[in-house]
């Protein structure tokens, strides 16, 4: 079952109008599944308004009701996407408030690069030139919040103590991992095992810095 998809402001912009009843949500979420499942299955020249309801099951004219054009269907994919990766770092930083891990940084760049590994439709959006200015403008906003998540997680797991520089400090660590996890998978479905492997070896050095620091409290 696909994650509750939130009309949020990023691609909302582009509906030809808000859902007024839980119904038309219903029929919303339907609809960028099935945009999903044909991304995916068949990438971005299989995602036209006809197949989508055909695969949706729903009448052509509802989804028109609601996406203009392909575009909004992909920033309403994407849009998911992110939400995806911000509700699941929720979910970690209040697991580091009640557990000690032994190696953050393998634990979280594992559980992110699975998100990749297991969903078509993320790299085929993030790497097949999908991304719209709008989108752009909210995965930079999306980078923000994981670092703050992740600053969050330092202070929990003792490696470091809060300090106002602490978040440059995270984001940074964001926008290289980003970099790299998306270099990793963009030629392959399963991850570039070496360069990944790298990425770990790098942000434990990092890590060991933030710890020299800023020495929690």
């Amino acid at each position: 079952m696909s994650a509750p998809l939130a009309v949020e402001p990023g691609w909302q912009s582009r509906l030809r109008r808000a859902p007024q009843q839980p119904r038309s949500q219903a029929k919303i979420e339907q609809a960028v599944d099935a945009a999903d499942r044909l991304l995916a299955r068949a990438g971005a020249n299989a995602v036209t308004t006809t197949r989508v309801a055909a695969e949706a099951g729903i009448a052509v004219g509802t989804v028109y009701r609601y996406f203009p054009d392909k575009e909004a269907l992909f920033d309403a994919l994407a849009a998911r996407c992110l939400a995806r990766f911000e509700s699941l770092m929720d979910e970690l930083v209040a697991q580091s408030r009640t557990e000690k891990w032994s190696d953050p940084v393998g634990m979280l760049f594992d559980v992110y690069t699975d998100l990749y590994r297991t969903d078509a439709g993320l790299r085929a959006i993030w790497f097949g030139g999908l991304l719209s200015e709008n989108l752009r403008e909210a995965d930079r906003a999306h980078k923000r919040v994981m670092a703050e998540g992740l600053r969050h997680i330092l202070i929990s797991q003792d490696i470091a103590g809060d300090a106002p520089e602490l978040g440059t400090v995270c984001h940074a660590a964001m926008l290289a991992s980003d970099a790299i996890t998306q270099e990793a998978f963009r030629n392959s479905d399963s991850g570039d095992a070496a360069l990944m492997s790298e990425a770990k070896t790098m942000l434990r050095s990092y890590v060991d810095s933030i710890k020299a620091r800023f020495e929690p409290v």
